[in-house]
């Protein structure tokens, strides 16, 4: 047994049982006695995410349902309930059937067969959803794969006009991140731009590097595959958006190929300003993510489902489709060869030879070498990379003397393009195509 599932263990072996509050999905803390979620709502065919929380809960809980039409999906104990609160807990996951009405939800300590606490549960007809907002707009048959310096590369190209690249965050073998994670805004943007989505190096359905020793220079080796991109689809007049750690490449390509960029826009970027005091806030929830989050032998459906909420303050656009892609990208053998290559050069964004590059990009900016027009796009409430990076980034552009604009969407966490499809792709679109 690893040393971190031995800490789990006896940290789980001492909650005692006692009553407790509920959180609902995105900790949200309910007043109301004495579960915490009383008439809270399910609808039909679809499945509820919520977090009992408690300092002296027992190790172990059962479920009793009074009524039917409820299941117990998932059941799973938390050492840590949420970021910023360290009492122990349960990630429980419904799901209502067909018929209305409401169920008596009872939370049971099996050792002692006692009550915790009690609530109900209201269920609600099936979600009317237009037919439309079904379909996979990036269905993987419709992917292309082009040679990119002997880098098989995928990537989507969808509509016509003036090109705008769509550049995904992450990094090699992170388990979230492809192409894909703007299907709901192709749709949208290619009715005023050819968009193109790739997947960035070592990522999804794009090739590995051939080596590990080539790990160690990820980040520039991930600027050079997308400027190589560029150029074997022969693109100019782009418009670049780059996510997160997809900020680095498209400002890069903005500040080496100047002639092909007219439009930069970076979303919640990973080019932000070293701030000590807002990077700490980011680093904590980092921390509980990567260690609190998953089981330690990886993502689940049901923790991937809440992985991608503690990043989506709205509760906007979180889909079974979404949380099991995670899963799969996470076990594939080719994202794990690179997970581990990764990890043993130590590279993320905190790595030396990345806040090299990072550094020299700020020089190359502060000396007046990024001419395309910008646009910093930020989640309100993003947790990872906080609003207040955003618009210290968005004031280092402006006093270098770059056009640049910071639009926040309030409601927003890390990917506001998620959340808010429509309100980001207006955003896009009436900036880019002036």
């Amino acid at each position: 047994m690893s040393a971190l599932r031995r800490k789990r263990a006896s940290v789980t072996r001492n909650i005692l049982s006692a009553l407790a509050s509920f959180v609902f999905a995105h900790a949200q803390v309910y007043a109301a006695e004495p579960c915490g979620f009383a008439n809270t709502a399910i609808r039909e065919t679809e499945i509820e995410d919520f977090f009992l929380c408690g300092a002296d809960l027992p190790e172990t809980a059962r479920i009793q349902f009074d009524g039917d039409g409820v299941t117990l999906e998932h059941l799973r104990s938390l050492e840590k309930c949420a970021p910023g609160d360290d009492r122990p807990g349960f990630h429980i996951a419904l799901k209502a059937g067909q018929g209305n009405g409401q169920v008596g939800v009872r939370f049971m300590d099996p050792s002692t067969g006692s009550s915790i606490c009690r609530s109900t549960i209201t269920l609600l007809p099936e979600r009317d959803i237009p037919e439309a907002a079904w379909r996979n707009a990036m269905p993987p048959d419709a992917a292309k794969v082009i040679d990119v310096h002997g880098i098989a590369t995928r990537y989507f190209d969808f509509g016509e006009g003036p090109p705008l690249l769509l550049v995904h965050g992450g990094q090699a073998g992170g388990s979230n991140n492809s192409s894909e994670k703007w299907e709901q805004n192709v749709q949208g943007l290619a009715e005023h731009f050819r968009v193109i989505a790739l997947d960035r190096l070592a990522q999804a359905g794009t090739a590995n590097l051939p080596l590990a020793e080539d790990y160690a220079d990820y980040f520039a080796r991930d600027a050079e595959h997308l400027e190589a991109f560029v150029v074997a689809l022969e693109l100019s007049g782009l418009a670049l958006v780059g996510h997160s750690q997809g900020g680095w490449p498209v400002t890069a390509l903005a500040l080496n190929r100047p002639e092909l960029v007219e439009c930069l826009v970076n979303v919640d970027t990973v080019m932000v300003p070293d701030d000590l005091t807002l990077m700490r806030q980011a680093l904590s929830f980092l921390m509980y993510e990567s260690i609190f989050v998953h089981p330690p032998e990886g993502p689940t459906f049901y923790s991937a489902r809440r992985s991608i909420a503690l990043r989506s303050p709205s509760g906007n656009n979180i889909t079974p489709e979404k949380a099991q892609r995670v899963v799969d990208q996470f076990n594939s053998p080719k994202t794990r060869i690179a997970r581990d290559h990764m990890a043993a050069a130590r590279m993320t964004p905190l790595h030396p030879s990345f806040q090299a590059l990072k550094q020299e990009a700020y020089d190359r900016i502060a000396a007046g070498g990024l001419s395309a027009r910008s646009l910093v796009i930020w989640g309100g409430k993003d947790p990872q990379v906080p609003l207040g990076l955003g618009e210290q980034f968005n004031e280092m552009l402006a006093q270098a003397g770059v056009s640049t604009a910071l639009e926040v969407i309030p409601d927003a966490g890390h990917a506001p393009f998620i959340e808010f499809p429509d309100v980001f792709d207006n955003l896009v679109i009436n900036y880019c195509r002036k």
